[in-house]
């Protein structure tokens, strides 16, 4: 016959049994995702590594570390080079397309998102469904009308046609700021009405201080989007001088531009760990409201 103890040994031992496979899952995927990340992050590493050998080891054996770490690399694209290619002035050029528009654009797309979320009128659903449709239209469809509409008035060959569509703002980032925008309590609306502030001042004073992790986000994504564009420029600008070029376009013409089986990698890997610095530099100072933004927003009815 069974005592109580060995009735009692029994949980316990399922217990011990269930902690020892949760925690054998756990570590079985821990272990996965590390993998997964060494995958991803491989290529950088090897980036990384490659733009701090000299131009013979790079064209040589694979090796895991620069046997002689030296910044030729780095001196040859930010010095003065054969290809007219001046890193900070491409980095000033694609600011200067990028932030204004960005600015622009997230300011009219929340000011849309808080009419959505909050003011009710004839028509609502339909033109939130309507602007929710336009995203589905591939981008490549609005390329040649869109070019020919510039070239009309003009404007090819200037940073207007980069900068003038993105400032009247984004479906996605609307749909995004409504979705955040319609957790607001009426409440505070109301509050502020009583007060005697009209919808705009509403906006400003009340929406926007209580928007910022979605703001950001969206300028975030916003940010990489255009800081990223290639095609844009490519078409838009036009200028033979690759020092009028935006970042993305310059790296391209260098990478392009070596002779094959003589490229330059020390150089060109240089190249692309200097343009991926901002893009850190950007995640890692706003990576607390980029993640809380997301999440809220995707929490949201």
């Amino acid at each position: 016959m069974r005592t109580e103890n060995s009735v009692a040994i029994v949980p316990k031992r399922i217990k011990s049994s269930a902690k020892v496979k949760r925690v054998a899952v756990q570590t079985a995927l821990y272990l996965v995702l590390a993998v997964l990340a060494l995958i991803v992050l491989l290529p950088f590493y090897f980036m990384l590594e490659s733009s701090f050998k000299t131009y013979g080891e790079a064209l040589g054996t694979f090796t895991w570390f620069p046997k002689e770490p030296s910044v030729e690399g780095y001196r040859y694209i930010l010095g003065n080079n054969p290809y007219n290619i001046n890193l900070l002035g491409n980095f000033g050029i694609t600011l200067l397309i990028t932030v204004p528009t960005m600015l622009v654009g997230v300011f009219v797309s929340a000011l849309a998102a808080f009419t959505f979320a909050k003011r009710q009128f004839d028509g609502n659903g339909i033109l939130f469904s309507i602007l929710l449709f336009t995203m589905m239209i591939p981008g490549t469809i609005l390329m040649m009308p869109q070019y020919i509409i510039f070239a009309d008035l003009d404007l090819i060959g200037t940073v207007i046609p980069l900068m003038l569509p993105g400032m009247f703002g984004s479906a996605t980032c609307v749909f995004f700021l409504r979705q955040f925008i319609r957790g607001i309590p009426d409440s505070l609306i109301d509050a502020a009405k009583l007060d005697g502030m009209n919808y705009f001042k509403i906006f400003v004073y009340l929406i926007l201080p209580l928007s910022w992790p979605a703001l950001i986000s969206q300028i975030v994504l916003w940010f990489i989007g255009g800081y990223n564009d290639y095609m844009g420029p490519l078409i838009y600008l036009q200028s033979n001088d690759v020092s009028e070029q935006t970042l993305q376009v310059a790296l391209a013409y260098f990478s392009s531009s070596q002779n094959s089986g003589m490229e330059n990698i020390p150089a060109i890997m240089a190249s692309s760990v200097l343009s991926i610095i901002p893009l850190l530099v950007l995640y890692i100072a706003f990576q607390k409201f980029f993640i809380s933004g997301i999440a809220v927003s995707g929490m949201k009815d």
